[in-house]
């Protein structure tokens, strides 16, 4: 049986940014007068990314996107989230989507826009 090798590329700056703009304006209603939970958050990211642990980061941030579904500019974040961590599943690649997420959040401008 030949097994078929498939080579994983490096994720562009393009993708990364339009994910940290996205997360930004998702996460800015997400976290609308509660500066204390964003800080949990990254936090807590922070440390998903630090022991490789890429099934809890993902599942924090599904479950905070969650809340917001019904916004047109979540629905396009987990989209991009979902390509991106199938296609390009390295921890290299790991490690920027997570820190660019998290650059995100904590840009975000707390209220939306």
């Amino acid at each position: 049986m030949s097994e078929e090798i498939i080579e994983i590329g490096q994720i562009t700056d393009k993708e990364l940014k339009e994910i940290k703009e996205y997360t930004e304006k998702a996460f800015g209603k997400i976290f609308e007068g509660r500066e204390k939970a964003r800080q949990r958050v990254v936090y807590d990211l922070l440390n998903y990314i630090k022991t490789n642990n890429r099934a809890k980061f993902l599942d924090q941030i599904l479950k905070l996107l969650n809340t917001q579904i019904e916004e047109e500019v979540v629905r396009k974040l987990v989209e991009n989230i979902n390509v991106l961590f199938i296609q390009y599943d390295t921890l290299e690649n790991f490690e920027k989507i997570g820190y660019t997420i998290i650059m995100g959040i904590m840009s975000a401008k707390i209220g939306g826009d």
